[in-house]
């Protein structure tokens, strides 16, 4: 048999990953396996271990086809030369929306990531892959905070890991209501002026003093 040349190899797993969010959307995930996705592609499941190690591996490239449009963004806010980290991140999380919005198959894939991944058991591909997303995305998020401490657009006794959780659970709340009720909000008046206010809160909040007792509220 010929060896596939670099193109049809990028065609086979494009092909793939197009199968797997079909079947994805139909069985979820945890009820998919990657012979499943296989037959769906048309190819042998020698050709899915070529381009996969497992399900893990496939559902990290699903990951990265849906926030590439935001990537460049990211990296950028990420740059400890950048002097804008916290402008550039309102540009990514408004880009996010943007993208979701205008894009019927990376919404579907959305929807497949955010609903389709059961939580069937602690220590399953699904739940691993989201624990290693929270994770990511939270030291992402760190990155730039620290680099916008850096800059002055925060204080220097600032918490970065309170304001990271703040902002990546602000984040995952906004996009699940987002899915739910799109109709209440909007891509072009909500989602703006919501992540304008996440933006002002992580301004002016989040600073290292300790917390206030209770009984002193």
């Amino acid at each position: 048999m010929a060896r596939k040349t670099k193109k049809e190899a990028l065609k086979t797993r494009a092909d793939i990953l197009e199968a797997a969010i079909r079947i994805f959307s139909v069985r979820g995930v945890s009820r998919t396996t990657l012979g499943d996705i296989a037959r769906e592609a048309g190819v042998t499941r020698g050709a899915i271990y070529w381009h996969f190690h497992n399900k893990n591996d496939l559902l990290a490239a699903l990951w990265d086809q849906l926030f590439q449009p935001i990537e460049p963004i990211v990296q950028a806010s990420e740059s400890k030369d950048e002097e804008d980290p916290l402008g550039l991140m309102r540009e990514a999380l408004l880009s996010l929306f943007t993208s979701l919005a205008n894009d019927p198959v990376r919404l579907q894939l959305f929807r497949i990531l955010h609903d389709k991944c059961e939580l069937v058991a602690d220590t399953g591909a699904e739940h691993l892959h989201r624990a290693n997303c929270h994770r990511d995305g939270l030291r992402r998020i760190g990155t730039v905070l620290a680099n916008a401490a850096a800059k002055g657009q925060l204080p220097p006794d600032y918490d970065i890991r309170l304001a990271s959780i703040a902002t990546i659970s602000f984040i995952d709340g906004l996009l699940a209501n987002w899915l739910i009720f799109p109709s209440q909000i909007g891509i072009d008046r909500e989602i703006p002026r919501l992540i304008d206010e996440l933006m002002g809160l992580l301004r002016r909040g989040f600073s290292g003093r300790p917390p206030i007792p209770a009984e002193e509220l």
